[in-house]
């Protein structure tokens, strides 16, 4: 996985946002952050304006690699360029 990855659903609606801790946490154990948003107008192809994130959470590699997999053998796809504004 690279630092930060994309999916977004195939209608538009919902996307996740997948990128990688630049710091271990204290067990030394380095985290992927998962940010689900959604935007009722449907994400553009590349940075979308009213961008509502509903959900944030701290996985292993493996658990957010198992998860990429699964969603992407699903009804989501890899967008190639950032979906919202990050800071």
């Amino acid at each position: 996985m690279q630092n930060e990855s994309w999916l977004v659903k195939k209608n538009r609606v919902w996307a996740i946002r997948f990128f990688k801790d630049k710091h271990p946490d204290e067990d030394g154990t380095k985290y992927i952050r998962v940010h689900y948003a959604s935007c009722r107008l449907r994400f553009l192809h590349g940075i979308t304006p009213h961008v509502q994130l509903h959900k944030s959470e701290k996985l292993t590699y493996e658990n957010a690699r198992d998860l990429w997999r699964s969603l992407v053998d699903t009804e989501w796809e890899v967008s190639k360029e950032p979906l919202w504004e990050t800071s």
